[in-house]
């Protein structure tokens, strides 16, 4: 009886191991693959993005149409640093999507306030002497529009609501593509580790890390 009890414990807690494992690894390859489809259209731009700017895209200031131009009536208070002068641009204009105003002054000593957003860039110059402002508007194209997207993130000084919500799905697939690269380890090790492909990638992937990483270093 004793010699029968030891030859079965040890298979019933094999086979108990192997069914917690299985389980672990049905609810990881979920979880993979629906952070997968969660995350397929913010991977698209992502790829775009890198082709954008590998094939150089024409930026705002390089496209074949320049950008559109207005005239508003606009005094400043004399009183008024430029800082304090540029935060009443953006209260007058409020500018789409747009973040803080970047204040300079230009080669003529002009106030030049800079609005930037994923759509491209709003200038608004203060027209000494004048008592208006000239309002460029440089549109980006789509493929500027998807390089800019990408690079949004939630540490941006943006109230715009649409803005807001588009760095927190960037932030969250960003942690998801972390989760999948972590599942999808899990998965190679466990499941397909006695293939030889599986090796050789997981090979070769660290040993390119590592050799790009010191010689950047």
């Amino acid at each position: 009886m004793h010699s029968i009890l030891c030859v079965i414990l040890p298979s019933s807690i094999r086979i108990t191991k192997r069914r917690g494992t299985n389980r672990v690894t049905y609810w990881i390859r979920r979880i993979h693959t629906y952070l997968g489809l969660l995350n397929f259209s913010l991977l698209i731009v992502f790829g775009l993005a890198g082709l954008i700017v590998t094939f150089e895209a024409p930026d705002i200031f390089r496209q074949k149409n320049g950008p559109s131009s207005e005239f508003r009536d606009f005094t400043a208070p004399l009183s008024a640093s430029d800082r304090e002068v540029g935060v009443l641009l953006a209260r007058t204009l409020s500018p789409s999507h747009a973040g803080p105003p970047v204040v300079r002054r230009n080669a003529s000593n002009q106030l030049v306030a800079d609005f930037y957003s994923v759509n491209g860039l709003v200038r608004v110059t203060l027209l000494t002497g004048e008592q208006r402002i000239q309002v460029q508007t440089f549109r980006n194209s789509i493929w500027r529009f998807i390089d800019n997207a990408h690079a949004t993130t939630i540490a941006e000084t943006v109230r715009d609501g649409v803005v807001r919500a588009w760095a927190w799905y960037i932030e969250i697939s960003i942690w998801s593509l972390i989760a999948m690269s972590v599942s999808g380890l899990w998965l190679g090790l466990s499941t397909r580790w006695n293939y030889r492909w599986t090796r050789v990638s997981l090979a070769a992937g660290a040993a390119v890390f590592v050799t790009l990483y010191w010689l950047e270093k």
